[in-house]
């Protein structure tokens, strides 16, 4: 058994025929057959059932493969780990941030990574909080940046950056526009445009105005947008309310500004972190990028006090 059949195996796997996992992995359709079946030989079970259409995993093959899956993760650690012993800060790191961060975070920091880390490749990649989870498990992402907390079954190393607002964008024809601050009850939920279901940022706010029901217009026009930019389009050009993180609203034009309207009371803030694996061996790179962010991020969202955390509803499946 070799880690390139497991390889080959976990490319069956994952597209269902011979012919797609051979042209994916670079080799003739009887070249993988021959080396499944060898090792389906070596292992002693049968690891696919090949009576249907696509191939699927056995019982026993579907155990095996996520043995071989983490194993084939150890072996690129094992790699990165000879590269991470030269200590310099050089390389290539994969990490993922959630849409609602990192349009205006990576503007903050990017040229003064790349000033300071010249030989640093940093790989951006877009991603719901779900999937950069997945991506960690799977060793395709070294790293994440996420809203936090989060209730997970895997290990995770949790560093906290920053403290992120909650604002709300109220367009200017809104009984609420004439008011520097509101509270939340103040809020009509049933005018609030919202990120569809299944973004953390619109989870906390669920959580933050404790509705199941938020944005349920009552109009012929419904509309579910993964955009903050759309939603503020949105109020501008059909009215109603809005919530947006304060990192969205740094580089706003005067007209906009005077539509940003803080909430009252103690200050509601999404907790933004740097997660990884205990064992990510590419830990002191990822350090270093999480030190040039904080070191961009304004000042004031570095301490958690006196702030409220809202919490989110990601649940690692």
């Amino acid at each position: 058994m070799t880690l390139q059949q497991l390889d080959y195996a976990l490319a069956l796997a994952k597209y269902g025929s011979y012919s797609k996992a051979a042209q994916a992995v670079g080799i003739t359709q009887p070249a993988m057959s021959l080396r499944i079946k060898k090792l389906e030989e070596g292992v002693g079970l049968v690891l696919f059932d090949r009576s249907q259409k696509p191939v699927r995993p056995t019982l026993e093959g579907k155990l095996f493969l996520e043995k071989a899956q983490f194993l084939l993760t150890q072996a690129d650690q094992l790699r990165d780990f000879a590269l991470g012993l030269q200590q310099e800060i050089k390389g290539e790191i994969q990490i993922g941030i959630i849409p609602t961060l990192a349009p205006y975070m990576l503007p903050l920091f990017i040229n003064d990574l790349n000033q300071q880390f010249g030989e640093l490749k940093l790989h951006i990649k877009e991603m719901l909080t779900l999937e950069i989870i997945e991506g960690l498990r799977s060793g395709t992402l070294h790293a994440g940046i996420i809203s936090t907390p989060i209730t997970h079954k895997t290990q995770f190393i949790i560093k906290p950056l920053f403290y992120e607002r909650f604002l709300l964008f109220v367009s200017d024809d809104h009984p609420l526009f004439q008011y520097k601050k509101i509270t939340v009850d103040q809020i009509p939920t049933h005018e609030l445009w919202l990120l569809k279901e299944g973004n953390c940022f619109r989870d906390q706010v669920d959580n933050l105005c404790e509705s199941s029901s938020l944005g349920e217009q009552q109009e012929l026009f419904l509309y579910e947008s993964s955009s903050i930019e759309s939603l503020c389009r949105i109020v501008e050009h059909k009215g109603g309310i809005t919530f947006l993180p304060e990192l969205s609203t740094l580089h706003l034009t005067a007209e906009r500004e005077d539509m940003i309207k803080e909430i009252s009371g103690r200050p509601r803030v999404r907790e933004i972190s740097m997660i990884h694996l205990p064992n990510e061996v590419r830990v002191n790179l990822v350090d270093e990028v999480a030190k040039v962010i904080q070191k961009n991020i304004p000042s004031h969202m570095i301490n958690k006090d006196p702030t409220e955390v809202i919490p989110t509803r990601v649940q690692e499946i």
